[in-house]
Formats: structure tokens, C-alpha cells, sequence
């Protein structure tokens, strides 16, 4: 039987959870970060302001339809070409996953704001309430039950994309694994070690994504009954 490099795992595993820390703390701070300025973003999308509302579409449109990637080398190598000096890849990755995730759930925030009937803006004027009020007290709970599936199933997509943050030289799981097979496929050749590591890989991906899916499922049959009644 051929090994399966499982020494070698063994030994290097502190350096995989390293990697997956980092992973899981890229995910975590651009998630909460998305969450902060998505909301904001949403109502700034519903104001009736043609310029600003041409920029936030364009700047959405921007982060949907080109691959997540491109940004982190734009912003990697463009701000350092910009400032002449090298660019942290964590902190990039951080930035371009916060934008990315604050225009997703802006657009779901903007998405169900226009969705509201009149009237509750209307009573929420007429009983006295301030704009902020309103937001605050009367929309804000009601977008969070109707968004916080879509929400969560976010954070499980964050999760996923930050392997490609090793594109950049952060030293997340998958780079931190690519080293370790390369050094064991030196020390020997003969080693099954990446069908090993990549199986690794997939329990470390499944262990903090499942949860997430099982969570979204739950939230979104929650925010169905809610919203029935029932």
C-alpha cells in the first residue's frame, strides 16, 4: 500500500490550523464588516438620488459580475504600484471581501426596503417617528428576519472564496497545505500525501460550512413563518 503521507500530515498540523484560522478570521471580519456597511449601503441605494444611485449600481454590478479574484490583484499589485510600497495580503483580502459582501447585502437590504408597502413608511411618519426612528426601530428588525437567511449562506461563501486568497500569498489553508505536499513529495515522491491533505482540507471546509447551511436552512424557515403568521 502506497502512503498516504498521514506522518507527515501529523507532524505539520499545527501549520494547517494556522492556515485555517487565518482563513476563518479573513471570512469572519469581512463578514461582520459586510454586515455594518451592507445595511448602510441598502438604504443609501433606496434614497432618490440619480448620481449616487448610478454609482452604488455601477460599484454592484462591478463586484457581481467580476470574479472576486481579479480584485485581489488589482488591489494588490495596483495599490502598490499606486504607493510604491508592498501591500499586506491579508489586509487586501480583508477589503475586497468586505466590498464584495456589503454590496451583496445592500442589494438585498435596497431589494426589500422597495419591496415595503407605503403605508408603513407613511404611519411611521405620521405617529411622530424621525427617519432614523423609522429605520431603526420599525424596517430594521423586519430586514433582518426577511434577509438573515441570505445572509448567513453569505458568510459559507466567504468561507469557500478565501482559499483564493493564497493566490496572493496569504498563508491560509491551501497554501499552507501546497507547502507541505511539496515538501513531502520531496522527501518522497512515491507519497499519496495530496489525495490526503485535499480530504484534509475538504472535513476542515465542511466542518465550519455545514453548520452555516443547517443555520440558513433553519433561518429561512423561521423568516417564512414569521412572515405568515403561522
Amino acid at each position: 500500500m502506497r502512503n498516504l503521507g498521514l506522518d507527515f500530515i501529523a507532524t505539520a498540523f499545527p501549520r494547517l490550523l494556522d492556515g485555517f484560522v487565518i482563513a476563518v478570521q479573513i471570512a469572519g471580519v469581512s463578514f461582520l464588516l459586510s454586515i455594518a456597511f451592507g445595511f448602510v449601503l441598502g438604504v443609501l441605494m433606496t434614497l432618490k438620488n440619480r448620481w449616487l444611485s448610478v454609482v452604488l449600481r455601477v460599484c454592484l454590478e462591478a463586484f457581481r459580475l467580476i470574479h472576486p479574484v481579479i480584485w485581489l490583484f488589482i488591489l494588490f499589485y495596483g495599490l502598490a504600484y499606486a504607493f510604491d510600497t508592498p501591500t499586506n495580503g491579508y489586509t487586501i483580502s480583508i477589503i475586497v471581501f468586505t466590498l464584495w459582501g456589503s454590496f451583496e447585502i445592500g442589494d438585498l437590504v435596497r431589494g426589500y426596503l422597495t419591496s415595503l408597502p407605503r403605508h408603513q413608511f407613511e404611519s411611521s411618519m405620521a405617529v411622530g417617528l424621525t427617519r432614523r426612528q423609522m429605520y431603526v426601530h420599525v424596517l430594521l428588525p423586519q430586514i433582518i428576519i426577511r434577509t438573515l437567511p441570505s445572509v448567513v449562506n453569505l458568510a459559507t461563501r466567504l468561507i469557500k472564496t478565501t482559499s483564493l486568497v493564497s493566490l496572493i500569498g496569504v498563508q491560509e489553508m491551501l497554501k499552507v497545505s501546497q507547502s507541505i505536499i511539496q515538501v513531502a513529495y520531496y522527501n518522497n515522491p512515491t507519497s499519496m500525501i495530496s489525495f490526503t491533505m485535499y480530504l484534509v482540507l475538504l472535513i476542515f471546509y465542511f466542518i465550519i460550512c455545514f453548520p452555516l447551511s443547517l443555520l440558513a436552512r433553519y433561518m429561512e424557515k423561521k423568516a417564512a413563518s414569521l412572515t405568515t403568521g403561522t
